[in-house]
C-alpha cells in the first residue's frame, strides 16, 4: 500500500491490524545496501521478539547468499568447474 503522507499510512496500519485481529511487524525499510529494522517506541516485548526474529532470518539469508558467491568466487571452486545441473542440486 502506498500513501501520501505519514499520517495517512499510520491510520491505514492502525486500522488493518484492529481489523485483522492480528500482529503488525515492521516497519522493514527496504532498498537499502544493509537491512534496517526499525522498532517504534513503545514496542511490546512482542513486537521486540517478532522483529528480531526477521532481523535474525534476514541475516541468515543474507549470510548464506554471501558464503554461495564466495564459494563461487574460490581458486579451488574455478579448478573443479562443476556442472550446472551439481552445482543446483548441491544448493537445493
Amino acid at each position: 500500500m502506498i500513501f501520501p503522507n505519514l499520517s495517512s499510512g499510520n491510520i491505514a496500519y492502525n486500522l488493518l491490524k484492529e481489523i485483522g485481529q492480528s500482529d503488525a511487524i515492521g516497519p522493514v525499510l527496504l532498498g537499502l545496501k544493509r537491512p534496517v529494522h526499525v522498532l517504534q517506541l513503545g514496542s511490546s516485548v512482542r513486537n521486540i521478539v517478532n522483529m528480531a526474529i526477521i532481523a535474525v532470518v534476514d541475516a541468515q539469508i543474507k549470510g548464506q547468499a554471501a558464503t554461495e558467491e564466495m564459494i563461487k568466487r574460490s581458486r579451488w571452486w574455478k579448478r573443479i568447474k562443476p556442472k550446472k545441473e551439481e552445482v543446483d542440486a548441491h544448493l537445493e
